[in-house]
């Protein structure tokens, strides 16, 4: 009776493996395809030759059938086992070698299963019996037999561990699927264990037939949760693939599908579906929320970095939300980017500002240079003419007022051409800063201020001691004779020259005169080249005071005035101070007017 049963439901069992072969072959370049293809094969050429062995009129065909079946056992587990592992996507170079190994072992036992008359390692005993109108065998499993069954329980029973774990944390429906497939293994693989132990009644083994049942499991799978399909498959990959981080949430706001992508960004370990978004990255969270339009900053593990979020709705067949697709893109980068071209945007209007600045001094110099030098020539020409044409006719006192006033107006106009020569070299002029005795300076510049205005040093009143300070000794010299050149020509009686320390380390030196004070409007142009305050009395040409500009720019330092009602001026530049060591200038102050109430 148990033949006739096997027997009538080989054919449709054939029928079905057969089936699931053809349509895992059509699909053999999908994960699993052609595994799944090559486990069909196997289960139907087993169940056939099953079954032929129950129908031949012998009983020698019956043990050789019987005998030829111990080839598609050991086939059977690794096809199994490649299928398993190519469906989970961990069909490793390790797992190839692996898959190899087993398929050696299948051979040497088939070829132990074909000579097991000679030594019985395969079936200790055997014997073929009459059930009805067919011959069944009955056999005792020999030390290869055993090991054959240990194999092919293990096998699948580790093919069925891996499956668990690669869909513990899938969706709902990889998860029902991988279900689908631990019935369909686990229904023969207890029948062969229960045969092989005889813990059951039934003689004849119903393994191959069993079998069915996992084609019908893997039947479902492909009419149902299409888990051969190339679409799925190219999707996970797209998504896989993306430089962009993927999350896929649900109403609920937790975590249904990630990519690799996001760990990477986020620099978070892999987000497993299930958990709440909320307890994993809590900030994330709260800017899916928002929904913001700027890049948000987020913390990672090197610092805080900056993604861009595209929340989408997505909509369930019937047209209700069923949950949010999240995609992040670190823009960190572009952002340092952006704000490095802003800030040279910045440095090149800066520039053009300086440069603009710098043309309108030019233009200023052009006109001013120009027309005051015209002018000294034009009045040098007409003086020398009358000197060569009537120089002889001319009485002593008047030839000699001539020629003085010729030497004046030369001389005024070599001051002229220091001045732009000095203001030149002070830009661009390569100096070694070195502590400065500045009673010496101090001296040469009123020594030069005495020969051009005839003013007796005794008059200025000066300390004994100077503070030490860094600079260049050449052009501090000029800033002090501009500055007491300036106190002679529009000060009062009184001048007086210092130094003071300043908190910050800097030394300011000032000359100071008991003149009229200035306008806080008068002060913000003295600095300014090429002005002259007062023009009616004021001599000159408006460079001596944007040459100290300059000079204490270059210098580490800053120039000023402070000026108020009654108490005379103070212009004042300052250095920085000498320590004992390298002199290193400080940054460049700007230069100010301060104005004392």
């Amino acid at each position: 009776m148990e033949s006739f049963v096997f027997v009538a439901l080989t054919p449709l069992a054939a029928a079905l493996m057969a089936a699931v072969g053809a349509v895992a072959w059509r699909r053999r370049d999908t994960p699993g395809g052609r595994g799944l293809a090559a486990f069909s094969g196997v289960s139907a050429c087993w169940v056939v030759t099953d079954a032929l062995s129950v129908l031949v009129p012998t009983p020698d065909a019956t043990v050789l059938l019987a005998q030829m079946s111990a080839l598609w056992g050991p086939l059977l587990g690794v096809s199994w086992f490649s299928f398993l592992l190519s469906h989970t996507e961990r069909f490793t170079p390790a797992a190839r070698t692996l898959v190899r190994v087993f398929v050696v072992w299948g051979l040497a036992y088939a070829i132990l299963g074909m000579t097991n008359p000679a030594h019985g390692l395969v079936w200790s005993s055997w014997e073929a019996i009459p059930d009805g109108p067919f011959l069944t065998i009955t056999y005792t499993l020999g030390p290869a037999g055993w090991v054959q069954s240990a194999f092919m329980w293990t096998v699948v029973s580790a093919s069925l561990v891996v499956l668990v774990r690669a869909y513990a944390h899938e969706g709902r429906s990889r998860r029902a699927l991988s279900w689908w497939i631990v019935v369909g293994a686990l229904v023969p693989l207890t029948i062969n264990m229960v045969h092989a132990t005889s813990l059951g009644s039934i003689t004849k083994d119903f393994t191959p037939l069993a079998m069915a049942v996992s084609s019908a499991a893997f039947a479902l799978g492909l009419a149902r949760y299409r888990f051969l399909d190339l679409k799925p498959v190219a999707r996970a990959a797209l998504i896989d693939t993306l430089g962009d981080g993927v999350l896929v949430l649900d109403t609920r706001g937790r975590v249904v599908d990630t990519n690799s992508a996001l760990s990477r960004a986020l620099e978070i370990a892999p987000i497993h579906p299930g958990q709440l978004l909320s307890d994993i990255a809590d900030d994330l969270a709260r800017a899916v929320e928002d929904q913001p339009v700027d890049p948000v900053p987020l913390a990672t593990r090197s610092g805080i970095r900056y993604f861009d979020l595209r929340v989408s709705p997505i909509e369930g067949l019937s047209g209700e939300a069923s949950g949010r697709l999240v995609v992040i893109r670190d823009v960190t980068r572009r952002r340092r980017e952006r704000l490095a071209l802003r800030e040279a945007n910045h440095d090149l209007h800066h520039a053009n500002a300086e440069l603009h600045a710098r043309n309108e001094e030019l233009d200023a110099f052009a006109h001013t240079v120009a027309h005051d030098l015209k002018n000294s020539t034009h009045g040098l020409l007409g003086l020398a003419e009358i000197v060569r044409d009537e120089g002889q006719l001319l009485p002593p006192d008047v030839h000699r007022e001539i020629t003085e006033e010729i030497v004046r107006t030369a001389s005024r106009m070599g001051d002229v051409v220091h001045e732009l020569l000095l203001l030149a070299r002070v830009r661009q002029a390569d100096i070694d800063l070195r502590p400065v005795a500045m009673r010496a300076v101090v001296e040469e510049a009123l020594d030069r201020v005495r020969q051009s205005h005839g003013l007796d040093p005794a008059s200025v009143d000066a300390p004994a001691r100077w503070p030490i300070a860094t600079g260049y000794a050449p052009w501090i010299e000029e800033v002090w004779a501009n500055y007491l050149s300036n106190a002679i020509k529009y000060g009062g009686s009184l001048i007086s020259v210092g130094a003071d320390v300043r908190v910050d380390g800097d030394v300011r030196f000032w000359v100071h005169d008991d003149g009229p004070s200035l306008t806080p409007a008068e002060q913000a142009q003295l600095f300014v080249p090429f002005s002259r305050l007062r023009s009616e009395s004021a001599e000159g040409h408006g460079l001596g005071l944007s040459i100290v500009h300059r000079i204490a720019g270059r210098l580490g330092g800053a120039c000023g005035v402070e000026s108020a009602p009654g108490e005379g001026n103070r212009f004042w530049f300052s250095l920085p101070s000498f320590d004992g060591g390298v002199p290193h200038p400080h940054p460049t102050h700007q230069s100010v007017a301060e104005s004392s109430a």
